[in-house]
């Protein structure tokens, strides 16, 4: 029997195509994004990243593509050359362009140690071990670039308390009314990851806004750019009452270019991506947050983006940008062929 079941080899289970088909249209933007900013990178150190990310990008494509050929199911289109402009003006700056990948990173390490903790195949789950160890690479050198070109904002420091102590009462909860007490280390870490996320995407949508060609497309980067503003108002408002610092902003690292370099699909897809996933790490924040007056806040920038994402949808499915995942059989369907 044991030797029967080493030779198994299971199908891919929804979990495995989930993690695969998701990552492929990531891989996809991400290359288009990646291979624009190269074009235009000054700064060596900076391209030798961008190079590191194109190749790692590539291989994962190839890979991904080899895991779903070989159980029947198509290569998703995802996005390729034709969803870029390579003769268009830059459009981010070098500092720009090393935010951008240091918080990618950051999402690419979050979801290869999700994959692997819900793929159950052994060669899928190798294979996002290994994904994750490189993004794990990539995030500390992007971080390490930007420490050493003093463009890293580290979150605040607190001072180490006397002594390990205990919560004794519910004032710990407080917020509403009297005293609050100051906000903890993990709700700051909380704030910070937040805002800084919140501030790359309200810059994105600025420079989309700037270079998209439909009206309806524009406004929508618009509109999603005011939701992104109120929310690093709210996490600048939380970290000033607190009198900690906090992350500037990067619009000024947008150029004054008018060209889109890439297409609306594209560009819709990276704020899509954006803002879903911001919900995930509000949603974290807010689960982490014992202060009650963090609470509403969370719910309203979750409600914030959820309304954002509704709009997103209806524009993404009318353009026909929206692409499919696969999906369950249709029992009903199938049993109704036969009547």
């Amino acid at each position: 029997m044991l030797g029967l079941n080493s030779l198994h080899k299971p199908k891919l289970t929804s979990a495995e195509i989930a993690a695969l088909w998701t990552q492929y249209l990531n891989e996809t933007a991400g290359l288009c994004f990646h291979k624009h900013m190269l074009e235009h990178l000054e700064d060596v150190d900076i391209r030798e990243i961008f190079e590191l990310a194109i190749s790692l990008g590539t291989q994962h494509q190839e890979k991904i593509k080899e895991f779903l050929v070989s159980e029947g199911f198509p290569v998703p289109i995802g996005f390729t050359n034709d969803d870029m402009n390579s003769n268009s003006p830059r459009l981010f700056s070098d500092v720009l362009c090393l935010h951008y990948i240091n918080i990618m990173s950051i999402h690419g390490c979050h979801g290869y140690s999700a994959a692997v903790t819900t793929c159950s195949r052994q060669d899928v789950r190798d294979y996002f071990r290994g994904c994750n160890i490189s993004a794990v690479e990539l995030c500390n050198r992007t971080k390490n670039t930007l420490l050493e070109k003093g463009l890293y904002f580290r979150p605040p420091a607190v001072l180490p308390p006397e002594k390990p102590d205990f919560v004794k009462d519910e004032k710990f909860l407080a917020g509403w009314f009297g005293e609050k007490r100051p906000l903890s280390c993990i709700e700051i870490t909380d704030i910070y990851f937040n805002m800084k996320k919140s501030i790359l995407t309200k810059t994105l949508t600025v420079a989309f806004s700037q270079v998209a060609n439909s009206k309806k497309v524009c406004d929508f980067f618009l509109k999603a750019m005011n939701t992104k503003n109120s929310h690093v108002q709210m996490f600048l408002d939380l970290l000033n009452n607190e009198n900690l610092p906090a992350a500037p902003m990067l619009d000024a690292e947008i150029t004054n270019s008018t060209t889109s370099p890439f297409s609306e699909k594209l560009m819709m897809f990276q704020v899509g991506f954006l803002f879903s996933t911001a919900m995930v790490y509000y949603g974290t924040g807010w689960a982490s947050s014992p202060r009650r007056d963090l609470t509403p806040k969370y719910m309203l920038a979750i409600s914030g983006d959820l309304k954002i994402g509704n709009d997103w949808l209806d524009l993404m499915i009318d353009n026909g940008w929206l692409e499919q995942p696969p999906l369950a059989e249709d029992r009903k369907e199938l049993a109704m062929m036969k009547k």
